[in-house]
């Protein structure tokens, strides 16, 4: 039994040793961060299940994914599309 208690804390000791020697482990950041997606969000109310399948096929359509329903009020999302990139300065020669 000592020698198995003897066993487990010399391990116990070796791997303290081991993580102060190494220092921190820290991950590395890329060069480009991928952005975050943005997202348009829309919710309209329905008055019946007709309304409302017309209203998903529409939407879905166009892109847009239901997210929500709850009494009878149907909420759908898209991506946003990418905002303009600011144009080049002009030179000014």
């Amino acid at each position: 039994m000592d020698r198995k208690v003897a066993l487990v804390l010399g391990g116990l000791v070796l791997g303290a040793a081991f993580a102060l020697a190494t220092g921190r482990v820290r991950a590395q950041g890329t060069a480009q961060s991928v952005p975050t997606p943005r997202w348009e969000q829309d919710c309209e109310q329905t008055h019946g299940v007709d309304e409302a399948r017309a209203i998903a096929k529409a939407r879905g359509e166009g892109g847009w994914e239901l997210v929500a329903l709850d009494a009878g009020v149907m909420c759908f999302k898209r991506l946003a599309p990418a905002p303009p990139k600011p144009a080049e300065p002009w030179p000014g020669y």
